[in-house]
């Protein structure tokens, strides 16, 4: 069952009202609207029955519009994203990544958002340390596995949509979105929304690939144009940056090699320490003008 602390955290997705825990029924109801909300296998609910955005708007300029909320949780039903890649270069990419994701986050976090959890790498690196995590994916398939997979008491999990986030303003102190923001339909949006529920001086970190070339083919259950891993964007430095408020100042990182990736070569000094790795890639980036695979932004929002 979810911590009390847990619980307090969240609120009405939609009318950000305040929700009360019914033992009887096993629900969060909010008191005033009567709205009621069910846990799943003692994981929340809290998915609004529309939103705007999911009947709407749903897609890039370029891709025709598409329910993100049936797509995902057949994804999560499709893919089991707990499993490890057995590829040798691959492996050594995602725990880079993951390396400089947690380099990121600050040590006084006290809550960790990790929307669009997948697998739950995040929580199972950090709960045994004590730290705070909730597992967050629109599916409940993802956030249910999470809280199976990782019976930590530091690791909650929530089922909810990031166009309706169920938190209360102000009340989370750190949020990671790592290879997220490429697959939502209106990145703006979802920037604005995480920035919401951040703490005065939480932290906000993004990552996606770096100016990656979308590619696409013929669906042949609909005969339309469909973008290779559901990707709908694409960042640069200056596109990303254009997304957070312009009152903060983003903290933009360019790591992973391109040319060390794509060779293979990053895959040799995987047992190198974060630090030392980057004095030897930042040479490479910069000789070779091949700037990089993947990008992270992260911005502290003003206090």
């Amino acid at each position: 069952m979810a911590s009390l602390s847990f619980l307090q955290l969240l609120v009405h997705p939609t009318l950000k009202t305040p929700l009360y825990f019914h033992e009887q029924s096993n629900t969060l109801s909010d008191e005033f609207h009567q709205d009621s909300f069910p846990f799943k296998e003692g994981v929340p609910i809290l998915l609004p029955p529309t939103t705007k955005l999911s009947e709407s708007n749903t897609s890039s300029d370029t891709f025709e519009p598409f329910d993100y909320k049936a797509h995902y949780q057949l994804d999560a039903a499709v893919y089991d994203y707990t499993e490890t890649s057995k590829n040798t270069i691959e492996l050594a990419e995602i725990n880079r990544l993951h390396q400089q994701i947690l380099h990121q986050i600050p040590l006084a976090a006290e809550w960790i958002l990790d929307v669009g959890c997948g697998g739950a790498w995040l929580a199972k690196m950090l709960t045994p340390k004590g730290r705070k995590v909730i597992s967050m994916d629109i599916s409940d398939i993802n956030p249910i596995r999470a809280k199976k997979t990782i019976p930590h008491p530091s690791h909650e999990a929530l089922v909810a949509d990031v166009f309706a986030l169920p938190f209360a303003a102000n009340s989370i102190d750190c949020i990671v979105a790592s290879e997220i923001i490429e697959h939502v339909p209106d990145p703006k949006a979802f920037v604005h929304a995480l920035f919401q529920v951040l703490k005065p001086g939480g932290k906000l970190i993004i990552t996606t690939p770096y100016n990656e070339l979308i590619r696409t083919s013929l669906c042949i259950h609909c005969n339309k144009e469909t973008p290779h891993n559901a990707h709908l964007h694409s960042f640069t430095e200056a596109k990303i940056c254009n997304l957070f408020p312009t009152d903060n100042f983003p903290f933009i990182r360019i790591f992973n090699s391109k040319l060390l990736v794509k060779m293979g070569i990053q895959s040799a000094f995987r047992f190198l320490p974060l630090w030392l790795y980057q004095i030897i890639e930042q040479p490479i980036i910069y000789l070779t003008g091949k700037r990089a695979y993947r990008l992270i932004a992260t911005q502290t929002k003003k206090g």
